[in-house]
């Protein structure tokens, strides 16, 4: 069992490789450390740091799942990978980890290069991994509906912007309660304390929780509309 899970795990690589997936995730992450370079020495740039690192695992997660999808089943391999004995479980699971490691690797990188070793690395690599699986279960989400590439980035912009509202309450745009308990609240809690070095436990805790509780959830119901409208449709 573990070894067919590792086995996907490496094809999946291999396929993001293949398809230039990782080389535009340095690209995109390379954009975001010039902006913020460039903003660096502005006053109160946290905030801007916070809005990269978080959009970094986002957009790789959301977009560069669905385009992985998109591309296997234009090249007719999801019709021969699922008459095989693959485990539908571990081919999700296998390339929603795959992209997460890449999403925060970049976004590591990143906050390396920018910051040093001056973060908690613990809640940073949580908060970033967390939100790339979210917004990756997001684009599976988004892809069983279509798998046409116009469509699905056009229906991938307005969900990442309503997944996405903690962020105007993060930025004081708006003060809405109901935000806090929305999937992304965790990871981007995670996020933002990585950043203090005294971080209030109950709080860390609350966004841990919060995580844990909504990425399995979000996952039993993409795995029900991807194997409905993908799988059983090939």
């Amino acid at each position: 069992m573990m070894k067919s899970f590792l086995t996907q795990l490496r094809w999946q690589f291999v396929i993001l490789y293949k398809n230039n997936l990782i080389a535009i995730s340095i690209a995109v992450t390379a954009i975001y450390a010039i902006i913020f370079y460039l903003i660096k020495d502005l006053p109160n740039v946290e905030p801007f740091l916070t809005l990269l690192i978080y959009n970094d695992p986002a957009i790789i997660g959301l977009f560069f799942i669905g385009l992985s999808v998109i591309m296997e089943h234009n090249d007719n391999v999801l019709p021969a990978l699922f008459v095989t004995p693959v485990s539908y479980h571990h081919y999700l699971i296998s390339k929603i980890i795959a992209l997460s490691v890449i999403g925060w690797a970049c976004a590591s990188g990143m906050a390396l290069a920018i910051l040093g070793f001056d973060v908690q690395w613990i809640h940073f690599s949580a908060g970033v991994f967390f939100t790339c699986v979210i917004f990756s279960l997001l684009g599976l989400f988004v892809v069983s509906f279509t798998t046409e590439f116009l469509s699905f980035m056009l229906r991938s912009i307005p969900l990442m912007l309503l997944f996405s509202l903690p962020i105007f309450n993060y930025f004081g745009l708006s003060n809405v309660a109901l935000f806090s308990i929305t999937p992304i609240q965790g990871p981007l809690d995670l996020t933002v304390f990585s950043f203090s070095s005294n971080p209030e436990i109950t709080s860390v805790f609350w966004a841990y929780l919060s995580s844990l509780i909504w990425i399995p959830l979000l996952y039993f119901i993409v795995y029900k509309v991807f194997v409905k409208r993908i799988i059983n449709a090939s």
